[in-house]
């Protein structure tokens, strides 16, 4: 019974450590195809790419919300982010942003 008890207690622990490497499928990002969104806005000092970059990240979402859902529209759970801000003529700025949407 002895030899039946340590045997007992080996699968026990070999079931527990084979669990350790599983990761839940519910805790993976799951991402859509990148989306761009873009904007412009007046300002000085900067403060036109500041609201151009507010305003293309707030159209992001808003796509990104009737394309795939609001679940994904969460900008902090974008992937791969890429602004490309400019300025331009007389004081206008223009900022683009390509990102994948995920949720988790």
């Amino acid at each position: 019974m002895h030899a039946k008890g340590k045997l007992i207690a080996v699968l026990v622990a070999a079931s527990s450590a084979a669990g350790l490497g599983s990761v839940d499928a519910n805790a993976l990002p799951r991402c859509r195809a990148p989306v761009e969104a873009s904007a412009t806005a007046t300002g000085i000092l900067g403060a036109g790419s500041a609201k151009a970059r507010t305003e293309a990240r707030a159209h992001w979402k808003a796509t990104v919300a009737r394309l795939y859902g609001p679940r994904y529209a969460d900008f902090r759970n974008a992937r791969n982010r890429q602004w490309d801000c400019k300025k331009g003529a007389i004081l206008l700025a223009k900022c683009v942003v390509v990102a994948s949407p995920c949720r988790y």
